[in-house]
């Protein structure tokens, strides 16, 4: 993509200062922008350009959803990028915002809150979103071949409470922090409306993997405190979370150092997730760091 073409569209007669990629995803290309406008003040952008990705739904699809999203979130007070144009067909320019990803030590409480006021969101004016209420179909695709299927998805159910707005990959790489407060919830491409301890489950896993069961225990503790729900399924969603992740890690782009941690941890979660719904985790998956 060109960067000052892109621009153009935004901001007639605006000149592109600065351009650099940033990483961290694989869904989607991203390059942060700083631009100078016609009346010579600084204005800092990023474009984000969807990709084709395995266990995704098509860029296209993805991309016009997540503007749609992100103008109705923004405009309700949700701390997310302010989106400013989109540009058919797989292209989103939005508003950067200053912070980074490293967790701050409270990080889980402030997390459990934000979280709890995105599943409060009025799903009325939202665009049409995927609906995630079941693990059984991921379960059954992702589990390895070795595990007693039946047994592991017995008791399961679909949920049958009132759906709420996922974010979908709510986990530390998506959030930005800035003097210990959360700035941002990034990448809403996969929003789904459904069963809100999904996303409960993906950020204790990616806690768990990224500082220790002491902050992901902290976040979940104060989610269930602030929003009273029943946390029963959890365990199932755990499960469904970590064996997607081990699925599609193998192209996350990650060193193989990297990738070997965090395929052990992942598993070690899938595997206290098993054994919570009563099953036998499967001999591959290793308990070691």
């Amino acid at each position: 993509m060109n960067p000052q073409d892109l621009i153009e569209r935004l901001l007639p007669g605006a000149r592109v200062a600065a351009c650099e990629p940033l990483t961290g995803g694989v869904s989607a290309e991203v390059l942060a922008v700083t631009v100078l406008r016609r009346d010579g003040e600084m204005q800092r952008l990023v474009v984000r350009r969807h990709r084709n990705l395995d266990g995704k739904p098509d860029r296209l699809e993805r991309a016009a959803r997540e503007f749609a999203l992100l103008e109705r979130l923004h405009a309700a007070g949700v701390p997310v990028p302010e989106p400013h144009l989109f540009v058919a067909p797989d292209t989103l320019i939005q508003a950067r915002i200053e912070g980074d990803t490293t967790l701050p030590p409270a990080a889980g409480p402030t997390m459990a809150r934000v979280l709890a006021a995105i599943h409060d969101t009025d799903l009325a004016d939202l665009p049409s979103l995927p609906v995630v209420d079941d693990p059984r179909p991921g379960l059954g695709e992702w589990l390895p071949e070795s595990v007693n299927l039946a047994a592991v998805l017995d008791g399961i159910a679909p949920y049958a409470g009132r759906r709420a707005l996922l974010h979908g990959d709510f986990w530390p790489g998506n959030l930005l922090w800035r003097n210990g407060e959360l700035a941002a919830v990034l990448d809403w491409e996969d929003a789904a409306v459904g069963d809100p301890l999904v996303d409960v489950a993906c950020a204790r896993v990616e806690l768990a993997c990224a500082a220790g069961d002491a902050m992901a225990d902290a976040f979940s503790r104060a989610y269930f405190e602030l929003t009273q729900r029943d946390d029963a399924r959890l365990p199932a969603w755990e499960l469904y979370v970590a064996t997607a992740a081990l699925r599609y890690m193998d192209g996350w782009g990650l060193t193989p150092d990297a990738l070997a941690l965090r395929k052990a941890r992942t598993q070690a979660c899938a595997a206290a997730a098993m054994q919570a719904l009563g099953g036998a985790p499967p001999p591959e998956w290793s308990q070691q760091d």
